[in-house]
């Protein structure tokens, strides 16, 4: 009952979006021929769902399991094509940082677990964007400088709501600490990756699924800003480098043919033991749960948004006439586009 009066609920809001939308128009009839090309930019903040860290309870793969301490520095430079009126596309190039680590826990055995990783996150989102616009002033509301009418008093005159989503290309390479150096794990194969009865080893570059929205406000002719949020949904559980379950370290480091069989050997399995206040090495022997193979990684951005209008000024003015009978014609004085 309560999931059908939600889902009744955002089906209002659907309807009542698309009421307005269709009531202030998306565009002028002609002038999104005319201005197709956007540059944006973005930055704020990103952060990490998956295996490491998280609440003090068994981990799930969404919000609920957000560890707040763990936001880090992310941006993105794009490019927005209009294709037609409400329809836009991105290219957008983006990179962060994400981490995890189970000392942020106090769930038991996550915490014995004892693991951390930090990577940083380059991606490139080829990407769909349906836009629709919220409210609008129009007329002398704006208030312009008709000495150039391109431009006027910066405030809003206009916001916007919009939805996206497409695919990307993203790279990973997890790094664990090991008493203050951060050690690349990938060469390590601490689940004995590519080892006899180990899993497949992991790729650094992956197919990513991005989604988000954002809430835009046309400040200027040219310039909108806003508040954007994105989603990462991913095909890997390896970019904490954590997935499977605990492999023999012995095996681990008689494989490793990059002179740190030790070293592999600890980072695969450095749980803290009952002499440390953790639980028995019986819960990290080879063949019990390391990570939660079920669910893949994923990891979201929120950000400030910047969209430019690239416009040319000379195209931007346009005369608007009138037929008065077969023969006359009044011309009117000429006017920018939203006008």
């Amino acid at each position: 009952m309560f999931v059908n009066r939600i889902l009744a609920i955002a089906i209002l809001c659907c309807a009542s979006i698309l009421s307005r939308a269709q009531y202030y128009d998306f565009f002028p009839e002609d002038n999104w021929k005319r201005f197709r090309h956007h540059i944006e930019a973005g930055i704020g903040t990103t952060n990490f769902l998956g295996d490491l860290g998280g609440k003090d309870a068994i981990g799930t793969n969404d919000l609920r399991d957000l560890e707040w301490s763990q936001f880090h520095l992310a941006g993105y430079i794009g490019y927005r094509y209009v294709f037609h009126k409400y329809i836009y596309g991105r290219l957008n190039f983006a990179a962060g940082k994400v981490t995890g680590d189970d000392k942020l826990t106090k769930e038991p055995f996550r915490m014995n677990r004892n693991l951390n990783f930090k990577s940083a996150i380059y991606e490139v989102d080829l990407m769909a964007e349906f836009q629709v616009r919220l409210s609008d002033k129009k007329g002398h509301q704006h208030k312009l400088n008709r000495v150039d009418a391109t431009s006027g008093p910066w405030r809003i005159r206009a916001s916007y709501l919009s939805v996206f989503g497409g695919i990307g290309v993203f790279n990973f390479n997890p790094k664990g600490n090991l008493n203050g150096e951060w050690v690349r794990l990938h060469p390590l194969r601490t689940e004995g990756q590519g080892l006899p009865n180990g899993p497949e080893e992991y790729k650094l570059w992956q197919i990513n699924i991005p989604v988000g929205l954002n809430l835009m406000f046309r400040m200027d002719r040219q310039w909108m800003f806003g508040i954007e949020a994105m989603h990462r949904y991913t095909f890997t559980d390896y970019i904490d480098d954590v997935s499977t379950e605990y492999y023999n370290p012995y095996d681990i480091a008689l494989y490793n043919d990059q002179g740190m069989g030790d070293i592999a050997a600890y980072l695969s399995n450095p749980s803290l033991g009952v002499a440390n206040g953790g639980l028995s090495d019986v819960v990290t022997a080879p063949g019990q749960q390391r990570g939660d193979k079920k669910d893949n990684d994923g990891y979201f951005y929120v950000t400030f948004k910047v969209d430019y209008l690239i416009m040319n000024k000379a195209k931007f003015y346009q005369k608007k006439t009138k037929r008065l009978g077969s023969d006359r014609r009044k011309f009117k004085r000429s006017r920018p586009f939203g006008g």
